[in-house]
Formats: C-alpha cells, structure tokens, sequence
C-alpha cells in the first residue's frame, strides 16, 4: 500500500476519533442529565438476515442509572475519552513516520519542537496501548524505547513541549490569545508503576489530541487553500 493511501487513513482516524470524543462527551453529558432508562433499552446489530446481536437491555440499564447518579466521570466517559486519546495519538505516530507532505509539514511548523511533539505523542501511544491497570501505571517498554532514541539522538531527555495556537498555529482560531497549553516529561526520571496521569494531566491528554486534530486541519488547509 502507497504512502499517500496510508497517510490518508491515519489522517482521517485523527479526524474521526476527535469527532467521536465530541460526540461522546455530548451523550455521556445527557445520560448524567436525563433519565434515559425510560426510552426503550432493547438494541440489535443486523449484519445480514442470519447474524444478529442483541445488546444486553440490563447491562445498558445499570449504567444509565450509575451515570444519572453521578457528577463525577463515568465509566462511559472514560472510555471515550481514553480510547480517543489512544486512537488519535495512534494515528499522528503512524503518519509522523511515514516519509510524506505531512511530515514536512509538521517539521516547519513544529520547528525545532517536531521531536519533543513524537516523543510525547508517541509515549501516550504507547501508555494508552499497553495499560491494562485502572490507575493506568507505566512498564518499562511505554518509556524505554522513547528514552533509546532520545539519548541515540543526543537529546536533552526532559522534554518541555510548549504551543500557544495564537503564535504557532494562527491559521486555528483560538478562543483567546493565550490559548495553548505546555507539557513536560522527563523521560530520564520515568519509572515503572508510576501514575500515568500525574506524569501528563486528564486536561493535558485533551488539549495534546485537540492539537493533533487541529495540525491535521491546518495541514488540510495549506493542501487545499
């Protein structure tokens, strides 16, 4: 398969899980604020005539009422939330390594960042991937590839990323002319069974895959004028 076509599909799953965390974020809001247990709960996938599933009407039930109850994040949050942020660092990863337009894109409009921005992004990737404990802990192999090439590269191994959309992306309007956030990690410092999220924020995993969908817009952008 061609670079191009590659490239294309890893933009387009930015796209689609940004789209998809909005979506979800909306629902999971409506489910804390209305009673959705009293719309019918009986749910079927028709995939032919013969291949049907029907979804659990309980199951789907007792989390409605646990989210109805709660003014913290839900189990449904969460998962959209985080399977988002694993898909849209997953698909930036792929396209950074592909040899293409994108890629030279983000090395001119990253500059000197463009490195820091892989070896965060790639880190989430690989934290989001990996992690099957509920505190979301780190092991070994999240880090110790990222370090490798850090050190390979003679780089400094503390990694501060910093945008500001109003300066470094002005083609995305922002809200504000302070709009941006900054990320630090120290890769040398990483170790295993560390919380994931007091090394990179909840609010710091959302605006770094806001970026990521937003470089894709801005690259879109200077494609297609």
């Amino acid at each position: 398969m061609s670079n191009s076509v590659l490239l294309d599909d890893a933009l387009l799953l930015v796209e689609q899980n940004f789209y998809f965390l909005h979506v979800g974020e909306f629902f999971g809001n409506l489910s804390k604020k209305e009673d959705l247990t009293k719309n019918d709960l009986s749910v079927k996938r028709t995939f032919d005539e013969s291949q049907i599933y029907h979804f659990n009407p309980a199951i789907i039930k007792e989390l409605l009422n646990d989210a109805n109850k709660s003014s913290e994040i839900t189990l449904f949050e969460y998962f959209v939330e985080f399977n988002a942020f694993r898909g849209i660092c997953m698909a930036t990863v792929e396209a950074l390594r592909l040899e293409s337009s994108f890629r030279e894109f983000m090395q001119i409009r990253l500059g000197e960042q463009f490195e820091d921005f892989f070896d965060i992004v790639s880190f989430v990737r690989n934290v989001l991937s990996h992690n099957i404990h509920a505190q979301i802990m780190l092991s070994e192999r999240d880090y110790a590839g990222t370090l490798k090439r850090i050190r390979r590269h003679k780089r400094d191994t503390n990694i501060l990323f910093s945008l500001i959309y109003a300066s470094d992306l002005p083609e995305i309007g922002s809200p504000d002319m302070n709009y941006g956030f900054t990320c630090n990690v120290d890769f040398e410092n990483l170790e295993e069974g560390m919380p994931f999220l007091e090394i990179i924020s909840h609010w710091e995993l959302m605006m770094l895959s806001e970026l990521c969908f937003n470089l894709v817009m801005a690259y879109r952008m200077f494609k297609s004028p």
